[in-house]
């Protein structure tokens, strides 16, 4: 059993701590046990996705581990070239434009979903991260439980049964995004 001591931080369903045994990995545990559903389906969609965006999400290990708080879901904890946490892309929209390599890295995050009908909704700035490695920046994904495998009839709502319109409503968030951050839509 893990023994999570090092917070790192809370989003709105689950709380982060580094891993005691490796600085290089965090472990995510749900804030409500009725809520460590969500680390299964972030597993499911990340073995899903892993093979199309292997280099703009964080990698996870195969299976969820216990805790002293619970069960938890093991991750890349994404740090820069000088061992600071990596930050996220709200970080950087105070000095828009974006550089331009962070631009390029969207616009091929975004070809990727739409290449391979992988659909996810949540663009929030805070599931971006900015990665500094050998001096340059990393874009990487790290909130990937809004992940929609629309083949599966398990699902309610009817955008995870269409793939036309699960696309057509990830198309329109990430216009958002791209609105947001006051960058062209990509050529492709």
């Amino acid at each position: 059993m893990l023994n999570l001591q090092k917070f790192i931080g809370k989003g709105s369903s689950r709380i982060c701590f580094e891993h005691p045994d490796d600085p290089n990995k965090c472990v995510k545990i749900a804030l409500k046990p009725q809520n460590e559903t969500q680390l299964f389906v972030e597993l499911k969609a990340y073995k899903q996705a892993a093979p199309y965006l292997g280099d703009y999400i964080i990698h996870y290990e195969p299976n969820l581990v216990s805790t002293n708080l619970g069960r938890g879901l093991v991750c890349e904890l994404l740090r820069n070239d000088d061992d600071t946490f990596a930050k996220p892309l709200t970080a950087y929209v105070g000095h828009l434009p974006l550089d331009a390599e962070i631009v390029e890295q969207l616009w091929n995050f975004s070809y990727c979903l739409l290449a391979h009908d992988i659909f996810f909704y949540d663009f929030n700035l805070q599931n971006f991260v900015v990665q500094l490695t050998d001096g340059h920046p990393k874009l990487r994904y790290i909130d990937i439980k809004s992940f929609n495998n629309y083949k599966s009839w398990t699902f309610l709502k009817f955008e995870k049964l269409c793939a036309g319109l699960a696309r057509y409503l990830m198309l329109r968030r990430l216009k958002r995004l791209f609105k947001t951050l006051q960058i062209p839509l990509p050529a492709k």
